[in-house]
């Protein structure tokens, strides 16, 4: 991998640390979504893929996981599960 690519990789894990946790696991979708967008990416450079629905998908899947989880902390009092 490149130094530059380590670089951004990093900075990105490093921010998306600092993202409020607003629910139990949003950091770890966060950063799994934008482990999956970096991965789509390098494959579209070596296949020439399309890549506008997948990271599409992943983002609208990541905001249902939200979703869900701020909807069954409420349903339990704004407790966390």
């Amino acid at each position: 991998m490149p130094l530059n690519d380590k670089k951004i990789i990093s900075i990105l894990l490093e921010e998306s640390a600092k993202v409020e946790d607003r629910c139990k696991g949003y950091r770890a979708e966060i950063i799994d979504v934008i482990t999956d967008v970096i991965v789509y990416e390098r494959q579209h450079r070596v296949q020439g893929t399309n890549i506008q629905k997948k990271i599409n998908d992943k983002c609208n899947a990541a905001g249902r996981y939200l979703a869900e989880q701020r909807t069954g902390d409420s349903d339990a009092g704004g407790q966390e599960q």
